[in-house]
């Protein structure tokens, strides 16, 4: 997976030209059929500048890393969840995934093996999850995902999965090829009302991810 490039604002900002006439709403209608190319290329910059502007929206939810959604486009998607289930009672569970003994791939391997092993991991996920899940990735080596129309029974059969078919990562270095099994700690939470906001949602899957981690000492 290619990761997201950043974009250059002084080189990629497109630059309005402001010689055209300027309008009001009700002005525009009435402008004369002389202005009419002004007027066409105003609207084609309107249309460039709003363009730009989304690409840097999507720049700021996205993870350069792995390509995937970043925290604060995650979180985003989250309170988006969050609102449907409260509206149309939608079944939803959140997981939380954390790499075991990812400090040792940086530490052996140095911080090349480590990014690449995210990146890794990253495809995996998105290759073993629905269409429909929502995946991003924390910070670290910690990733979440969102399970829309998912009950916990059904969550429970997508984690073991995800689980039983963890392959082993190939990691190309420049000296060597590494090979390095992929094992998770990983805990979740079904979205209900006695967990509140979404932050105590994520709150609740963390803890259990933690719980998990410790237990594995990974």
């Amino acid at each position: 997976m290619q990761a997201t490039q950043r974009l250059n604002y002084k080189k990629h900002a497109p630059q309005v030209n402001c010689a055209a006439p300027v309008c009001t709403d009700k002005e525009f209608a009435h402008c004369d059929a002389d202005d009419s190319k002004n007027s066409a290329a105003l609207l084609e910059e309107i249309s460039r500048l709003k363009r730009f502007i989304s690409d840097l929206e999507i720049e700021n939810r996205t993870d350069i890393l792995t390509g995937l959604l970043n925290r604060r486009g995650f979180i985003a998607e989250l309170n988006t969840a969050w609102d449907r289930w409260v509206r149309y009672a939608v079944p939803t569970t959140l997981v939380v995934l954390d790499m075991n003994r990812f400090k040792q791939i940086n530490d052996n391997y140095g911080h090349e093996a480590g990014d690449k092993a995210l990146k890794l991991v990253a495809v995996y996920l998105q290759n073993n999850l629905r269409s429909t899940d929502i995946l991003g990735r924390l910070g670290g080596d910690e990733f979440a995902v969102i399970l829309p129309h998912t009950n916990a029974q059904e969550t429970q059969n997508i984690v073991n999965k995800l689980l039983q078919a963890t392959p082993v990562l190939q990691i190309n270095l420049s000296q060597e090829q590494v090979a390095i099994p992929l094992e998770f700690a990983l805990g979740f939470a079904e979205v209900n009302t006695s967990q509140g906001p979404p932050k105590a949602w994520l709150q609740a899957a963390d803890l259990q991810m933690y719980q998990s981690k410790a237990a594995t000492a990974g």
